[in-house]
Order: C-alpha cells, then sequence, then structure tokens
C-alpha cells in the first residue's frame, strides 16, 4: 500500500498536529520513508510548547528551556499516509509523539484524545464524530491581508450566501478544488453551503471514530488553506474575523454505540442517552478552554448569535447547547460550543470527558429547551471570556481525573500563556474609543 501511494512522490510531510491543530514537521525525501516508518523521525520538541503564533511558549515543564529543548521523535502512523491534490509530488503522514526515550508523550494532542477514546472502549462504547467547519473565503492574497493589518479584505463575493444556491454558487470552483483534493485523501465530504457572512462557507465531513475525525480535520483546514494560497486567495477559522458578522463555528455531531446497536437511544433518548448528555451540560463550561482556547472564541458565543450562551439541550433546537436530533442509528447530539479555531483533539476529548462524567455519576438533565434557550435565565451560562474560561478549568476537577494531572497542568499552562498574551494588547477598539475621548 505504501508503495502504491508513493509512487511518482519524491516527498514525504512528516507530520504532527500542535496545540493549535496545526501541522508541525519535517519534509523527507520519499526514499527515507522506510527508515522514518521503522525508527520514527526525530524533531526538537518545541511543537509540544507552541501557542498559536508558532512560539515556543515560557513555563510549560513538559519542555523548555529548562530542559535544554531535546529532541523528540515522530512516530509515524502508516494509516494516515495519503497523497493530497493539493501537492502533487508529496505525500502527508500524521504521528504519535514520543520524547527521547521512546515513550508517549502524554501531552500531545493525539494522546489526549486517545486516553479519552480508550475509556470508552472499557466500556464497551464505540463513537463517531463529525465536524462541521465554517471559513471565511477572501479575493485578498494571505501577504496582501498582512500587510494591511488584515483590514479591507475582499470576501470572495460581497452579499452573504446563507443556503443561497446562487450566491454559494459563484465560489463552487473553490469549493470544488477542496471536495476533489479531499475525495483524493479519503476524506468524505457530507454536505456544503453558503453562510451568513459574505464570503463565507460551510463543508461538513462525513462521520467517523473520534480520532480519524480529528486527523481528518486537520488535514481538511490544513488544504483549504494551502489551496486558497495557490489560488491568489485566503481563508480564515477564525472564530469570530469580525464584530459585525457571523462568526465560524465547528459544530461536532457525536453517536456512541455499544454492540454495534446505537446507546444514545432510539425513539427518545436512552439511560446512557440521558447521563451522557446531561454531563455534557454539567462539565462543558469548566472545559470550555478546550473547545473555545482564545479570547477570540468568546467573541462568537453571545446570545442571540446561534453560538450557545448557556448550558441547554433541546430537540432540534438551535438555540441550545446540544441540539439533539435523528431517531434510530441516526440519533446524535450537535454539540455547538467549539469554534471553527478549535483543536479538534481537544475538543473531542473534552466532548468524551464530560459525557462519561454525567455516565459515572448516573446524572440526569433538566427538560428540554422547546423555545428560545437565551431566555432561559436558569440555565447555567458558559465562561463569558478567556479569563472566566480558564479560572473554570483551574478548577476543574474532572480534567485533572480524565486527562491525568501532568496534562491538565499542561493544557491549564497553555490557556494561562494565551491570556497573559491577550492581556497585554491594545485593540483597534480600544483607540477608536479612547484616542480623543478619554
Amino acid at each position: 500500500m505504501d508503495d502504491d501511494l508513493l509512487a511518482g512522490a519524491d516527498t514525504v510531510a512528516v507530520c504532527v498536529p500542535d496545540n493549535a491543530g496545526r501541522l508541525i514537521g519535517k519534509r523527507i525525501p520519499a526514499g527515507r520513508w522506510p527508515s522514518a516508518l521503522a525508527e520514527g523521525l526525530p524533531m526538537p520538541n518545541f511543537h509540544l510548547i507552541t501557542g498559536i503564533e508558532n512560539q515556543p511558549l515560557d513555563g510549560l515543564t513538559v519542555t523548555g528551556l529548562h530542559r535544554g529543548f531535546p529532541n523528540g521523535v515522530l512516530r509515524p502512523c502508516p494509516e494516515t499516509l495519503c497523497r493530497p491534490d493539493w501537492e502533487p509530488a508529496s505525500a502527508f503522514v500524521l504521528c504519535d509523539v514520543e520524547d527521547a526515550e521512546r515513550k508517549t508523550v502524554e501531552q500531545a494532542p493525539r494522546s489526549i484524545l486517545k486516553r479519552q477514546v480508550a475509556r470508552l472502549k472499557d466500556l464497551g462504547l464505540k463513537a463517531t464524530f463529525a465536524s462541521e467547519l465554517e471559513f471565511y473565503l477572501f479575493r485578498t492574497r494571505y501577504e496582501e491581508a498582512r500587510a494591511g493589518e488584515y483590514r479591507a479584505l475582499t470576501p470572495s463575493y460581497h452579499l452573504h450566501a446563507d443556503n443561497d444556491i446562487l450566491i454559494a454558487g459563484y465560489d463552487q470552483e473553490f469549493v470544488h478544488s477542496v471536495r476533489e483534493a479531499m475525495a483524493s485523501i479519503g476524506i468524505e465530504i457530507d454536505q456544503w453551503q453558503g453562510e451568513g457572512g459574505p464570503g463565507q462557507h460551510e463543508i461538513n465531513l462525513y462521520y467517523t471514530e473520534p480520532l480519524q475525525m480529528a486527523d481528518r480535520h486537520v488535514l481538511y483546514k490544513h488544504g483549504v488553506k494551502a489551496m486558497a494560497h495557490a489560488r491568489g486567495l485566503s481563508a480564515t477559522f477564525m472564530a469570530k474575523p469580525f464584530t459585525s458578522q457571523a462568526g465560524s463555528s465547528c459544530h461536532v455531531h457525536l453517536c456512541l454505540y455499544g454492540g454495534g446497536q446505537p446507546a444514545l437511544g432510539v425513539q427518545d433518548l436512552s439511560g446512557l442517552g440521558r447521563s451522557f448528555l446531561a454531563g455534557l451540560l454539567a462539565y462543558s463550561p469548566e472545559l470550555s478552554l478546550l473547545h473555545a482556547p482564545y479570547a477570540n472564541s468568546y467573541r462568537r458565543l453571545q446570545p442571540g448569535s446561534f453560538a450557545p450562551a448557556n448550558t441547554t439541550w433541546g430537540w432540534d433546537n438551535r438555540t441550545c447547547m446540544v441540539r439533539v436530533i435523528g431517531r434510530g442509528r441516526a440519533c446524535r447530539f450537535e454539540f455547538k460550543i467549539p469554534g471553527a479555531d478549535a483543536n479538534p483533539y481537544f475538543s473531542f476529548a473534552a466532548i468524551i470527558a464530560a459525557g462519561l462524567a454525567g455516565v459515572d455519576e448516573k446524572l440526569d438533565p433538566p427538560p428540554p429547551v422547546s423555545g428560545n434557550a437565551y431566555a432561559d435565565d436558569a440555565a447555567p451560562r458558559l465562561p463569558a471570556d478567556l479569563t472566566e474560561a480558564v479560572a473554570s478549568f483551574a478548577g476543574s476537577e474532572l480534567a485533572r481525573q480524565a486527562f491525568s494531572p501532568p496534562v491538565h497542568k499542561h493544557l491549564l499552562g497553555l490557556g494561562e500563556q494565551e491570556l497573559k498574551a491577550t492581556r497585554q494588547q491594545v485593540t483597534d477598539w480600544e483607540l477608536r474609543r479612547g484616542f480623543e475621548n478619554a
């Protein structure tokens, strides 16, 4: 299989998802692939402590100056080897992370999700997840956007295409290229549509098991950006790139199965389904840092925005944090906190951990909301900003138990460093309001 995939390739990109869900790694000649597969590929372990700007952060224990930034090892997962259309002469492979002693690094994103999937398996359960990712597409090149400080961007079309077949069709060439490229690496697209901001689109990935979905999610985002760049366009997966336009979400659809049968319920929620749902409601606020990792993430989570602001659920109710939809084998939860900026490994792990806590504790959810969930003043609210999210995660006993104390400390450190960086910035909004008036 490897020989077939590598036929005609001159390069293999050996990649690992970092804390931002970005692909980090090295490119090697295709002839070196057998040795990399057998022995792993040494690489500096900076990626374990980088933030969104791909710079190492201080104060984290897994690596850093205090350890001399030693090499770790990228251990290729051969089942992820693929040949994407956007780089015809290259193959990509995703990796697990080992330390210098060839031990698995539990703080690595794939390791964190694998731990939660193993907990499901121990209970005789299997999950399927699907990512629904939104992004904005611009006619402005990335380098031009940066030179202009990301102002005066030209959207791919000047009107929004929210379910509008005509306007969404104006970007059909780009969307079609994305679909074709994803098909080339085995990533099935379920459906796509125009969204509520000018140049905004949603492309939904077809469901699969959680780790494979997270891998597909990061390859998909990488591919969209690479294909936009190749066409003189740009795309952003920021959760809220514009104050006056719709945010970009990553709604997560999830199902559970036991013994090959639906476990969430058939015509109504099962006992396990109710407890899993109750765990999501009870524990997602303290795990929100893993779904909404940046200050900008919380600009999207506003009442009336079709993004959740409190912990509610309902049958086919888009104002709720958890929308329960479908019947029979299609019965599933749509979990709506994550934005398009979320790291899928962290987010999926947090979903499983919260749900299993509800199962362990035999929790029962409150009644479903049938109307406007934003008006439900009795429902506990989600953290309003990154400060509240970091504080909630810091006090989360569930995070310590489910992820392990070292992983909890690591994820908290990432959040604290992001919060520190955020607090030092002067925004355009502050300047406009205060330059003359203060």
